[in-house]
């Protein structure tokens, strides 16, 4: 059985058209013909961050965990069976921001983010420096379904 959850970027979204329209704004207000050019360009800039990261959809089967950003063209599939671990992770700073982030230290650690400051957090069995965080503002009932398809439970002991 699938379970798909999708979730909104709202405050990232409002965040990004506040600073556009003020960016507009005071391309009226001061009307350099320069700004022009910049004010188109942010424009087409803002609208493809937008498509990029309007929202976050996991979807989980007994396979696979997926994910995609926006409309796709930030998305990663990962199997199940290579899934060593997976927990709720609620320490991401304000400072990481939105989008897909890669940090570099003792661990490899990649960031998947559209909103809030909760995720799931995956260790593999062929890579332990690897570490993969989606955000999400559901990470309890995330894992605890992920979890399922990892641990499955032992069949029934039958003693004659």
């Amino acid at each position: 059985m699938e379970k798909r959850y999708t979730h909104r970027g709202t405050p990232a979204m409002v965040f990004m058209l506040i600073m556009h329209l003020l960016f507009v704004a005071s391309w009226v207000i001061f009307q350099i013909n320069g700004l022009f050019y910049a004010c188109l360009f942010s424009t087409a800039f803002l609208l493809f961050s937008l498509l990029c990261v309007y929202n976050i959809t996991i979807t989980i089967d007994k396979t696979y965990l997926s994910f995609k950003l926006g409309i796709g063209l930030i998305k990663k599939r990962y199997k199940i069976a290579n899934i060593r671990s997976c927990k709720p992770f609620s320490g991401i700073s304000k400072k990481m921001g939105i989008g897909c982030k890669m940090t570099f230290g003792g661990d490899m650690l990649k960031y998947y983010i559209v909103t809030g400051f909760k995720a799931i957090e995956l260790r593999f069995h062929d890579n332990d420096n690897l570490i993969v965080r989606i955000g999400t503002p559901l990470p309890e009932e995330i894992s605890q379904q992920i979890q399922l398809y990892i641990d499955p439970a032992p069949p029934h002991l039958v003693f004659d």
